[in-house]
């Protein structure tokens, strides 16, 4: 072997690298790191302080998510590491991460609005609002008109739900039922985030009325977002865009979910399209009444429902 007295045993690389002697041998055995020199006669290796570089890069990269088993796939024909690909490959992994808690944060961030907001209703229970812009997928409802029907409903939010984390968007709380009062259609439908920017702090959204007392509610929801609505869904679904605006909201309160439903379409059903083109029934997180009662909210809109891509 050499006599350069500047070459690092294996026991020496992992004491300052804090990488394992048996990975380091993993590395060499699958041609990710070879030792700068072996002594043929005892086997030992010994590693340049340039390595020690390498050692980072390939930690870096690990820590980055990249499989270890992977890593021997990015040699290049003459054996060496193609070192600017497996660091791409990192950024890469990263930035899909990165995307990936955004979209979680957003949710959160609205799911922990409904926990924190302490809204207070009027003594006729209606609350008058103008409501921001909001985006929503949402798949063809048959059962307008007749009972509500529950399971069909729960199987149609998880459809809806799997829609919105394919497409890689931030899923918000609100869901329900939207019915477009002028072409006498109704959708199951889930609200979502089209942009990771412009959400209120307080993570308000659209099916949230203000009151009187804060008549100027945040636009949120449409930060950046998408004009043509191509978010990859499938084309069986509808994505709708109300634009916002004013509208009348009340809490319905009955004994089942299927009740409040049911009296909610109904009252929808009574409205005027020309005053009040759709509506939405929204179900309530933590609804239940120390009673055993349950709540959803309905609310019918001025703006029409923004149908803008199937």
């Amino acid at each position: 072997m050499s006599d350069d007295d500047e070459l690092l045993t294996i026991g020496e690389v992992a004491k300052l690298d804090g990488t394992s002697a048996k990975a380091l041998r993993y590395y060499d055995a699958h041609g990710i790191l070879t030792p700068f020199e072996t002594d043929p006669r005892t086997g030992y290796r010994y590693y340049s302080p340039d390595q020690m570089l390498e050692m980072d890069v390939i930690r870096l990269c690990l820590d980055a998510g990249v499989p270890l088993q992977s890593l021997e796939s990015f040699r290049g024909e003459d054996g060496s590491l193609d070192w600017r690909a497996l660091m791409e490959t990192g950024r890469d992994r990263v930035a899909r991460e990165a995307a990936r808690l955004r979209t979680l944060e957003t949710s959160l961030d609205d799911y922990l609005g409904e926990v924190t907001r302490k809204a207070r209703t009027p003594e006729d229970g209606v609350v008058c609002s103008d409501l921001p812009p909001t985006w929503m997928v949402g798949k063809p409802w048959p059962y307008y008109g007749g009972p509500f029907m529950l399971k069909p409903y729960l199987r149609a939010m998880t459809a809806l739900r799997a829609a919105v984390r394919e497409a890689g968007l931030p899923r918000l709380l609100r869901r329900g039922i939207i019915v477009d009062c002028r072409e006498g259609k109704a959708y199951a439908y889930q609200q979502f985030e089209a942009s990771d920017t412009g959400r209120s702090a307080d993570g308000r959204s659209p099916d949230t009325p203000d009151t009187p007392d804060t008549p100027d509610a945040p636009v949120t929801g449409t930060a950046g977002a998408t004009d043509t609505a191509d978010f990859g869904f499938d084309p069986s679904l509808t994505v709708f865009h109300p634009t916002g605006g004013p509208a009348e909201g009340r809490v319905i309160e009955r004994e089942s979910l299927s009740a409040c439903f049911d009296e909610a379409l109904a009252m929808v059903a009574r409205n005027d399209p020309a005053e009040w083109p759709h509506a939405t029934v929204c179900e309530i997180w933590g609804s239940h009444t120390a009673e055993g009662s349950i709540r959803v909210r309905y609310t019918r809109h001025r703006c029409d429902a923004g149908v803008v891509g199937r």
